[in-house]
């Protein structure tokens, strides 16, 4: 259908949580160590205040756990997840840090049945972003660079669906048009991320198998019914 041409098969750079993954090793962050990846998470994230990673990171100790798929994970405390490294010196919000500030990073928008394809699902990995899945708002998607970083949300939905950098610039988009892959899913919505975090939904849009339009909170039976 159209939704799925929208939508590419994965790259081998994509999303590493596709599968399964172990945590390796697990350690604490200097104190030295933290202060620089807070300094480089501000200027790389300006929306991120200094405030709200006190909120995100904590100020006690973050944990790093190396995992078996070549990432690794920057845990605060003992909560999930804040950010993650795809293994290629990316550094990333978890979806559990976007869903609490949702703004934090530009995002790209799409429909609700393109999501059902970015979703993974029964072992396969979800696809990356195609640009004819994106919908461009009347001011343009601003601007636009090769490995940006962006998340992605379904219309209607204010909470994030996935993250994942940018593979074409506003050049490219200009010259061949919205066409081709748009943006390398980092991380998703029902990857092994995501059930790592606690299996999680921000609010009712969030179905088992695609994300729709929501206005509110979660409801019980919403959570229960992404959790089965």
């Amino acid at each position: 259908g159209l939704a799925s041409s929208l939508c590419s098969q994965p790259g081998s750079m994509s999303n590493v949580f596709k599968g399964e993954f172990k945590v390796t090793t697990q350690s604490l962050m200097g104190k030295a160590d933290v202060k620089k990846l807070r300094s480089s998470l501000q200027a790389e994230f300006p929306e991120l205040t200094k405030k709200a990673l006190d909120g995100i990171l904590g100020k006690e100790e973050v944990g790093v756990l190396k995992c078996s798929n070549g990432s690794t994970l920057y845990v605060p405390g003992d909560g999930p997840a804040a950010f993650f490294d795809d293994g290629f010196g990316g550094v990333y919000p978890t979806l559990t840090t976007l869903w609490r500030i949702p703004d934090m990073m530009p995002e790209l928008v799409t429909h609700a049945p393109v999501s059902k394809f970015l979703l993974p699902k029964d072992r396969s990995a979800g696809a990356d972003m195609m640009l004819p899945g994106v919908i461009v708002p009347p001011e343009g998607l601003g601007p636009l660079e090769l490995g940006q970083k962006r998340c992605i949300r379904v219309e209607g939905n204010k909470m994030p669906i996935a993250v994942g950098k940018m593979l074409v610039s506003a050049a490219d988009v200009k010259g061949s048009g919205m066409k081709g892959k748009g943006m390398e899913v980092k991380h998703v919505y029902h990857d092994s991320l995501w059930a790592y975090s606690g299996r999680k939904v921000p609010n009712d849009g969030f179905l088992a198998d695609q994300v729709v339009a929501s206005e509110g909170a979660p409801p019980a039976a919403a959570a229960a019914a992404a959790a089965a």
